[in-house]
């Protein structure tokens, strides 16, 4: 106690000054919005509200808001005569928030300004709009800024118990899982409306036809025999692309990630790896053009009959050059995450570094090399604008061109993904719901890829 008492003696007078003063004017607002609320009460007529308003608030209402405010900000300015660190919390809280909406708010008005008229507002104009909205924002919000920054500054005079520090750590540890919250809700809401969409199809064409059909064509007409909306061709192409692009992909992003991670010398490595880092930034579209006009022309001169050199081989060197990124990335950290001594010791036993690397290195970061892959799959399996492409969107069921089983990846197919984005646009009735039943299938392949990959990487940690 005696301490604390020497501490607030000792206190500058600028900061005592500024403590006390803001503690006063809080508790005169404190005590103006007590009065009002009680003005509010016993006057009930003063403020009318439409009867078919959305929120039909009435004068207790808001009486009963600014009694609240007025306790709350009393409980502030107690805080702040005081010196205790919650107080300047608090209100440092209250003024961020207030900048924020505000800043918000005139960005707002200064975009309505200009993007609201028949003609494109000159630059001259532009220009003046924009500065008159930063300095009415700096005269309405200059004074909470200066308040933050001198708040901030005087951070060490103000007593914080053990009890308050463990308030605090609660709360931001229940505010970090509400944010982790936030992500599982995010899927579980959007499975639950693409769900709801989809509920229609399952009633009125039954998942046996949907799953287990073959022939996919939105135009039949729903309650009779030539109802088909089979989605097994697009099962069947969203797996063999996805197959292709992993058989071609896996090996050639792990044997980067083993170049960057243990063998490429530093400069090699800072020349390889922006490159391949650059791929991952390069859009789809792009990707969909160098296959139209790059390596269907090449397919193409595979003497096969029906050869058109749009279809699943393409979609699958498509698809295996976009997943490479990021399966490098991931498998490069994973082998880096490997201990030295892993390392230093299988040299120490007469290994030569190629051995280190396939027999310890790569067995030690194989949960990392799982989870690499996993993420490819999901990100082959989720593409769409490049496989509409390259794939040539055929509904039928892809099938070898000839007696070789190899030339299935000569055909076209189409993906799931791919489904949806070429008629979502013009469907409707259970024909839409079919597609959102298609997304609802896709959601699950994508679950079902995850639930084996974290089988396989704990199956592994088990081992290890």
């Amino acid at each position: 106690m005696i301490k604390r008492q020497n501490k607030v003696k000792n206190l500058p007078r600028v900061v005592n000054w500024l403590t006390k003063g803001l503690a006063l004017l809080l508790g005169l607002a404190s005590l103006a919005g007590f009065l009002s609320a009680v003005y509010l009460m016993i006057n009930p007529g003063l403020i009318t509200v439409a009867s078919d308003s959305l929120f039909a608030l009435n004068s207790i209402h808001y009486a009963i808001a600014m009694l609240l405010m007025a306790v709350l900000v009393g409980l502030i300015a107690r805080g702040l005569w005081g010196y205790r660190n919650w107080a300047r919390m608090a209100l440092l809280t209250g003024l961020v928030l207030f900048i924020l909406y505000y800043f918000i708010s005139i960005i707002f008005m200064i975009l309505s300004t200009i993007f609201a008229g028949l003609t494109v507002v000159p630059i001259s104009s532009i220009l003046r709009v924009v500065g008159m909205g930063l300095l009415f924002f700096l005269m309405n919000a200059g004074v909470p800024i200066l308040l933050v920054y001198l708040l901030l500054k005087i951070e060490q005079y103000f007593e914080e118990t053990a009890r308050q520090r463990e308030f605090v750590e609660k709360t931001v540890r229940y505010v970090l899982l509400g944010m982790a919250m936030s992500a599982i809700i995010i899927v579980i809401l959007i499975f639950v409306f693409t769900m709801t969409e989809a509920w229609d199809s399952i009633q009125t064409i039954g998942l046996d036809t949907m799953l287990l059909g073959t022939i996919w064509r939105p135009g039949s007409i729903i309650g009779t025999e030539n109802a088909q909306f089979g989605l097994i061709p697009m099962v069947v192409g969203t797996i063999l692309s996805t197959l292709g692009a992993i058989m071609i992909g896996v090996p050639l992003s792990i044997g980067t990630a083993i170049l960057l991670a243990e063998v490429a010398p530093p400069a090699v490595r800072e020349v390889f790896r922006p490159a391949v880092e650059l791929l991952a930034g390069i859009p789809s579209v792009v990707y969909g053009l160098f296959g139209m006009v790059v390596l269907a022309p090449l397919i193409r001169n595979i003497d096969v009959p029906r050869n058109t050199g749009f279809g699943l081989l393409n979609a699958s060197i498509i698809l295996a050059v976009m997943i490479i990124p990021t399966v490098t990335s991931i498998a490069e950290d994973a082998i880096r995450a490997v201990p030295r001594e892993y390392k230093e010791g299988s040299l120490a036993l007469g290994g030569t570094h190629w051995q280190t690397i396939t027999r310890a290195i790569l067995p030690a970061a194989r949960s990392g090399i799982l989870a690499a892959i996993i993420l490819g799959i999901g990100r082959a399996l989720g593409e769409t604008m490049a496989m509409i492409m390259v794939i040539g969107n055929s509904i039928a069921l892809p099938k070898p061109l000839t007696g070789n089983p190899l030339t299935l990846f000569l055909n076209t197919a189409r993906t799931l993904t791919g489904n949806i984005a070429v008629e979502i646009n013009y469907a409707a009735g259970a024909h839409r719901s079919a597609l959102f039943f298609t997304g609802v299938l896709l959601f699950l392949m994508i679950l079902f890829v995850n639930s084996i990959a974290r089988f396989l990487i704990h199956s592994s940690e088990r081992r290890q």
